[in-house]
């Protein structure tokens, strides 16, 4: 896989300003490959999926699907700095914006090395909400930050995934350069149904109450329907609240 990585001289005149593609892979029980985008800003960070492998029925909207915003995973943004994260979210038929704790991510960085493209990489490790992450970061790009919530290595994450491979990405192309998505107020990138953020807490608990209530819709339909099983198959296994 070529990977275009360019633009390096021009790091310390952009003001920490970027814009990666990466190609992200979810090995799920319906696979599928989207290409999402890592915008930096100084300490600020946009990430944002851009189009999907699935097929059109229509030639022309196949032809335009690079152009294609899709909400098949969520619009994040992280204000390192203030430590802010906001992400825009679907709930039933609506998109919601969603506050959420700033990730405190606690990285084991190996001894382990490998050249992705032509820059060599070096292994570390984390544990995020239930899942075992490795990220492979290149010391020579000195951007502390990744896909999605992934940050906080000595270099730019260059490929990651999850332990059981379920989720990755990995880099495609690289420009350091403004972008105008930072001119944008975030919650109107999407139309969202309130300006004012819930709490990822409140947003679960509404989810789970949804499907309570489907459930026992479904119980009166079908009383010899087995209780459901709920689990979590996402990026997030279990939240920190659900610990104490």
């Amino acid at each position: 896989m070529l990977l275009s990585f360019f633009g390096l001289s021009a790091f310390s005149q952009q003001n920490n300003n970027a814009v990666i593609d990466y190609t992200e892979y979810n090995n799920t029980e319906s696979p599928n490959t989207l290409t999402s985008t890592l915008y930096i800003q100084n300490s600020i960070t946009i990430f944002l999926p851009k189009f999907t492998t699935q097929v059109f029925n229509n030639p022309k909207e196949e032809a335009n699907r690079t152009n294609r915003i899709t909400m098949n995973t969520d619009y994040l943004k992280i204000d390192h700095s203030n430590k802010q994260v906001l992400s825009i979210e679907g709930f039933q038929a609506e998109y919601l914006l969603v506050k959420d704790e700033y990730p405190n991510l606690q990285w084991n960085v190996s001894q382990e090395e490998k050249v992705i493209g032509k820059y060599k990489c070096i292994k570390a490790t984390t544990n995020y909400r239930g899942r075992d992450w490795v990220a492979w970061f290149a010391p020579e790009i000195p951007l502390n930050y990744g896909p999605w919530k992934l940050y906080g290595l000595p270099g730019l994450i260059v490929e990651a995934s999850d332990a059981s491979n379920r989720y990755g990405w990995r880099i495609e192309k690289i420009e350091f350069k403004n972008d105008t998505v930072f001119e944008k107020d975030f919650n109107t990138l999407v139309k969202v149904k309130s300006k004012t953020p819930i709490s990822k807490k409140k947003l679960l608990e509404d989810l789970a109450e949804y499907d309570a209530n489907l459930n026992a819709q479904m119980k009166q339909l079908m009383p010899d329907m087995g209780e459901p099983v709920n689990i979590r198959t996402g990026y997030e296994l279990k939240y920190e609240w659900e610990t104490k």
